[in-house]
Formats: structure tokens, sequence, C-alpha cells
């Protein structure tokens, strides 16, 4: 099957472009071919380079109000460019996109596919509604995520819930060599209880929530140390995120803290660790963050928000805590103190779970499964006479 995808930017800027990259990916594995248009590079764009049959820039995929002129004509030559793609599939991960696969589809008679990775925008614009309810089949990182874009123009019966899959070779738990290696990289002990944060650092993130528990954790745990990686939100207010920035070096002042920029490779860390924590304010549909851990057998601390519940589900649910209750969070963090020694299953408990619901060949089997529906679909409208 010929599959044409579009991206906005192909960098690590969240779990979204990481998930549209490595569906794509693992579908070319699988013999599809796989053309992409993008509007701009990052340090995702060798991956892409590797397995797409071609890599097109456009100006993007939008008419802008600032430019309308010159924002429309580069929008007339990705959609020329996508023509010539040929596909069976537009395959999308972001709602602005879908006005240029409902037009890219209208040219080449390509059937529609949106991967709902994203909360809806606080109100849908009139103009998108018709567009969305073109779209030949949703499919939806969480129930929460399907459930909020009820509304919106998404057909609910041409939706269904797939939960994002884990590449289980690359998130596995690892080595105690190597977790004592890395710790000693980190300057940390053997001993140390080590909590976690791999995200962006913006306001809905929580951050300021953990590093606030964090220092109630360390007047009850001996060796206790936090380890943060991440980089500024990209948001509409640049001052603002510099300023988050400031007020959690300010809460953090005098606490075991580590600090470090967002990076491609966190699973030497997230191995490291003994249990991460995912403090989102905002309803994340279905979080990396919570799934990555799991696979590499540590035990993961979240709010009760978005798609969260839907993995810390059964058991695991006890590890989920309200919005914003930095207390609540310290209390479990607290329980877990000592777990490697006092529950040495726990570990491959939490990778049982990802094996078991979160296998990536899971959910590009699902993705196949969406797509050859919404051909044969397309094959019966277009024999009828």
């Amino acid at each position: 099957m010929r599959i044409l995808t579009v991206a906005n930017h192909l960098g690590a800027r969240g779990g979204l472009e990481r998930t549209q990259l490595t569906n794509c990916r693992a579908l070319a594995a699988r013999g599809h071919r796989v053309d992409l248009v993008c509007q701009s590079e990052g340090d995702f764009a060798d991956d892409w380079r590797a397995f797409t049959g071609t890599m097109t820039k456009v100006r993007g995929t939008l008419p802008r109000r600032s430019a309308p002129l010159s924002s429309t004509a580069g929008v007339l030559a990705g959609l020329r460019t996508a023509r010539r793609a040929a596909a069976d599939v537009v395959y999308v991960y972001r709602y602005w996109d879908v006005p240029f696969a409902v037009a890219t589809a209208a040219r080449t008679g390509a059937s529609v596919v949106f991967h709902l990775c994203l909360p809806p925008p606080r109100v849908t614009p009139a103009w998108l509604r018709p567009f969305l309810a073109r779209v030949d089949a949703t499919l939806a990182v969480s129930a929460d995520t399907a459930r909020r874009w009820q509304g919106s123009g998404l057909r609910a019966e041409a939706t269904r819930v797939v939960l994002t899959g884990i590449d289980l070779a690359t998130y596995a738990p690892g080595w105690p060599a190597a977790r004592a290696a890395t710790r000693g990289e980190l300057g940390l002990t053997e001993n140390a209880f080590v909590v976690l944060y791999a995200g962006r650092l913006g306001r809905e993130k929580g951050v300021d929530v953990l590093v606030r528990a964090f220092a109630a954790l360390v007047e009850r745990v001996r060796d206790a140390h936090l380890v943060v990686i991440g980089s500024a939100s990209l948001g509409a207010d640049p001052g603002d995120s510099e300023r988050y920035l400031r007020e959690l070096h300010a809460v953090a002042d005098g606490l075991p803290v580590t600090w470090m920029p967002a990076r491609q490779d966190v699973v030497p860390l997230i191995q490291a660790a003994d249990v991460a924590v995912v403090p989102s304010l905002w309803p994340e549909p279905l979080a990396r963050a919570v799934m990555e851990p799991l696979a590499c057998g540590v035990p993961v601390v979240a709010s009760r928000v978005g798609g969260n519940p839907e993995i810390l589900s059964d058991w695991l649910a006890t590890y989920l805590f309200e919005p914003g209750d930095a207390a609540g969070l310290a209390d479990l963090l607290c329980g877990l103190d000592g777990w490697r020694a006092r529950e040495p299953q726990l570990g491959a408990r939490c990778r049982e779970v990802a094996v078991t619901r979160l296998a990536l060949d899971h959910e590009v089997d699902e993705i196949e499964k969406a797509f050859e529906e919404v051909a044969a679909r397309r094959g019966q409208a277009a024999s009828r006479p």
C-alpha cells in the first residue's frame, strides 16, 4: 500500500513526533511505501530519510492570514507534490493537516486516516468541521481523547481507540551493571532513590508540582535524587516559558536535582531510575512518558488526567494521584522507596503490562486494519455506477 503522511517538524518536540516516526517506520518495515510531506527538519530527519520513498518540504498545509497569497501558493505547490505520490491513504496526525489531506484525497481518490494524538482546540473552527467530517477513519490514542473530540465533526462510527505501541526491544529493562554505570555518570550511588521526569518543561506539564513533592520527599527519604530531562515548551509565549524555568529552579534551589536538556536517547536514564513521574495538569491523550518506563520495568506515578488512567489501570491505578496534589504525589513516591529490595517482582510486573497491552506490533496491526478497511470501502464506492 502507498501511504502519504504529513508532518510539521521532524524533531523531538513531544511524544506525537516520536509516535508518528515510530509508526511510519514500522509500516515501511512491513513493506508499505511511505512518502512524507513536511514543513521543517529536525533531529529526526535522518531517521525519516532512512525509510521514506520521497521526503518533500512544503511551506505549509494551511493558508495564513499574515501572508495569504504566498502561503496559499505554498499550499497549492504542496498539493501538487502530494498528488504525484499517488497514495492509497493520506495519513495525518494533526488536525490542521486534515484539510490538506482531504484536498489531496479529493484529487487522487485516496482515503484519509487521522491519528488522533492531541486534545481538540477549545473551540473547533467552523471552517474545519466539514473537513473533519470527510475523514474516512480516526484512530484515537485513548478513549478520553475520542470522547473530547465528540461533536467536532469527526464521525463517531469511524473512530476507534488504538493504544500507542512501544518498541519493546528498545525500551527494555537494563542490566544491573549498565544501570550502575549510568548512575555513576550522574554522580549517584547505587542505593540512591532516583526519581525521573522526562518531557517538556511547560506549565501544563506540572513539573512544579513534582518539584514541590520532591521537596517534601527529601525530608522523609534518605538519599533521594530527582533527575529532570527536558527543555522549555515551544509555546505561544517564549517569555513565559523562560519565567517558568526560573520558577522551577528557584523552587528546587538547595535540593538534590540534576537538570538535563532534552535528548533523543533517554532509555539508559529510564533504566537507571527507581520511579518515573508524569505530573501533567492538562489532559495527556496517552503519554509515552508513562508507557516507556513501564516497558523498562520501572514503576510510574502519574496524575489522574487524560489517558493516564487507561494505562495505569487495575493494580497500577494505585499509582495515580489527583492533578496538582503535591502532597499526594510525595506520599506515593515515599511508598515506592526501596521497592527493589522489598518487592523485587514489581519491575517484571510493570514490564508485563507493556508486553501485554502496549506492544508496537499490536498498534501497527490496528493501523493496517484501518487502512485496509478504508481502502476497501473506497474501492467499493468507486465501482458503483
